[in-house]
């Protein structure tokens, strides 16, 4: 892959401590396309799964190759979608124009094709994949498939899924849902978004009211990470998001930082400059970020900890 180095002479600007990652280069991915958003890493390290500004359709982008294969052109078929850990299966939903309703789908990386899971859903949330057992948060139930050819499933009762249904906080563990409210009566808008597990799938990432803030499945243990949107797991002990600035009506700037769990070390990770670095995506193994600048460029940045 050709690659473009982009800061590499001045150290990286941090957020009030000393820094804890070293950022040994950054590249702009060629995509074969004009513009592309939401990079999210697929499992073999090698691709990225992108889509439109407006989340509709889904493709993938060699990074060595520069190639742009799409995959489907569905709307919103690329809101959150979730990959199958061995990277052959995409669980991904259709919105109607007719009556806004959703259709949720499996999609074969290899030969596109799509196989329904459910349909005509008022309203679709989190999208999950634990050892090919694919899990949606729908209507208060959850539904749950098997679809990976290569992995053993784990038992129904061992998937855990974190979502957020109508800006609620919502957990289905061994098949009961359970509605937790951590920042009750601890900030004025107790709404929760970008809702993630950790890795080892005992804690949960989301955002809420101004910060990223991270609980036990059960709601306890209540940690304020800080002004980290978008917030992503690195590990389980580190969360990459953005810091931006907008004017009211659009993002005037946004750059790419890391923090530890507590919110300890801030670290501002992009340089400096009239580009806005949004949504970022970790790699499996910690050690890049993916992301895409306001104008639908993708960069590939690459980290280490000192």
């Amino acid at each position: 892959m050709k690659k473009l180095l982009l800061c590499m002479a001045v150290a990286v600007a941090t957020i009030g401590n000393a820094q804890q990652f070293e950022v040994v280069e950054i590249q702009r991915i060629k995509t074969g396309v004009q513009q592309a958003f939401h990079p999210r890493f697929m499992p073999d390290g090698k691709t990225l799964l992108v889509t439109s500004e407006a989340y509709d359709g889904l493709a993938i982008v060699d990074m060595e190759k520069g190639t742009y294969n799409t995959l489907t052109d569905m709307d919103d078929a690329g809101w959150l979608p979730a990959i199958s850990e061995d990277g052959q299966t995409i669980l991904t939903r259709c919105k109607s124009e007719a009556d806004l309703s959703h259709t949720v789908y499996t999609l074969d990386v290899a030969t596109k094709n799509l196989s329904v899971v459910a349909e005509n859903i008022e309203h679709v949330n989190n999208l999950g994949f634990d050892n090919g057992v694919a899990t949606i948060g729908i209507g208060g139930k959850a539904v749950v498939k098997t679809v990976s050819r290569t992995l053993t499933p784990v038992r129904q009762a061992n998937n855990v899924l974190a979502t957020s249904e109508d800006l609620n906080l919502v957990v289905y563990k061994n098949g009961v849902r359970t509605v937790l409210n951590p920042c009750a009566g601890k900030v004025e808008n107790d709404q929760y978004f970008w809702v993630s597990l950790s890795p080892d799938k005992s804690r949960i990432l989301f955002f809420c009211n101004t910060n990223a803030y991270i609980c036990n499945l059960d709601g306890s243990n209540l940690v304020k990470v800080g002004r980290v949107k978008s917030p992503q797991w690195r590990g389980n002990d580190h969360v990459v998001g953005m810091n931006d600035e907008h004017d009211g009506y659009f993002i005037t700037k946004s750059d790419i930082i890391i923090c530890r769990t507590d919110g300890s070390q801030m670290q501002q990770l992009t340089p400096a400059s009239s580009e806005i670095k949004m949504f970022p995506s970790v790699s499996a193994d910690g050690s890049q970020i993916a992301y895409h600048t306001g104008d639908g460029k993708i960069y590939v940045m690459t980290i280490k900890e000192k």
